[in-house]
């Protein structure tokens, strides 16, 4: 790569690999190569510095972190890469596992709620359908009384990252295929959840895990406050509490068009000024009684804003979001 190949790199994987030990040899060959003391170029001092931030990062995101839990004489430890405040208390984020502590304040809205497992989200489904639902589904693999509030450890895949934090990289507004990829996977979610006759109640940025490489989407958080289709919610956090409709606030009946609301407030917000036409009126439409239809809508859409479906290529990684990227002046 030359100085001007690299000064336009925003992602570190734009450089190098993920992987820390991979990466070195590529970096010290560039640091050879266009450290000033060796390089006449006048970009040299700033693509050196350039370099060594994004190297220091790829090292740091890989750092694990450490905490103690105490649930009466027990105690139990944790090891996690970030941690997230949230609404309900806060989330640990580690390689395969996401680490969710309710504290006591929230803790009824889990403890009253009828998806306190993943199994609420696989009852009564054959097994075909049930065996697309692991990329999307929350993994509960154990809950945790503790001192601090309730403890739930979930799974996820290596590459999931809090949408959240994706979203801040770019500003809160990704290239317009990358949010198009993300309202598909949201609409499927909400399709999967009209079959199984059950409202997420919980579709929002702070709660969901995308994939870059994979352009998959997970529910990781909130999930505890989905019901049954008609059922009784047991809470909402604020920004799915905006998304409901004044009879739902007033009756507290879950409705699966909330669902819907919530994906096309997201689209709303994450979608740049200058995305299409019709991908814009899409998110600002009434949505319709179904999902389905809401994605037959959006098939459409994708046709006449894209031209058709093109898988996007999207290099942001855990080291980019583990900590703002310094950008160089010539970077975008």
């Amino acid at each position: 790569m030359d100085i001007s190949d690299i000064l336009k790199c925003r992602c570190c994987m734009d450089i190098f690999p993920e992987d820390p030990a991979l990466a070195q040899p590529i970096y010290l060959a560039l640091m050879l190569k266009y450290h000033p003391d060796r390089c006449s170029d006048p970009r040299a001092p700033e693509v050196s510095a350039f370099l060594n931030d994004m190297f220091r990062k790829l090292k740091k995101a890989h750092s694990v972190r450490e905490k103690l839990f105490r649930s009466g004489s027990r105690a139990y430890e944790i090891k996690y890469l970030m941690a997230l405040p949230q609404e309900y208390g806060t989330e640990y984020i580690g390689k395969n596992t996401v680490w969710l502590l309710i504290e006591d304040d929230y803790a009824d809205c889990f403890t009253r709620s009828e998806a306190r497992t993943d199994l609420f989200f696989k009852e009564y489904l054959p097994q075909q359908i049930l065996a697309q639902t692991e990329v999307f589904v929350p993994l509960v693999r154990r809950i945790i009384n503790t001192d601090d509030g309730l403890l739930i450890e979930t799974c996820k895949r290596a590459g999931e990252l809090p949408l959240s934090k994706v979203l801040d990289f770019y500003g809160g507004k990704p290239d317009s295929r990358h949010a198009a990829w993300m309202i598909s996977r949201l609409l499927g979610i909400c399709c999967y959840a009209e079959v199984r006759g059950i409202v997420w109640n919980c579709l929002a940025e702070e709660n969901l895990l995308v994939d870059p490489a994979e352009h998959t989407v997970r529910v990781g958080g909130g999930w505890w406050f989905a019901a049954e289709e008609g059922g009784r919610m047991t809470g909402a956090q604020s920004s799915v509490y905006d998304c409901l409709s004044s009879l739902t606030k007033t009756n507290g009946t879950a409705c699966h068009i909330t669902d819907l609301e919530c994906v096309k407030a997201i689209a709303r917000r994450i979608f740049p000024d200058d995305a299409p036409k019709a991908v814009r009126d899409f998110a600002e439409s009434i949505c319709s009684s179904s999902a389905f239809e809401e994605m037959e809508k959006w098939e459409q859409v994708i046709l006449e804003g894209f031209g058709g479906r093109r898988f996007t290529q999207m290099n942001v990684r855990l080291p980019d979001i583990a900590e703002p990227v310094q950008q160089s002046a010539n970077g975008l």
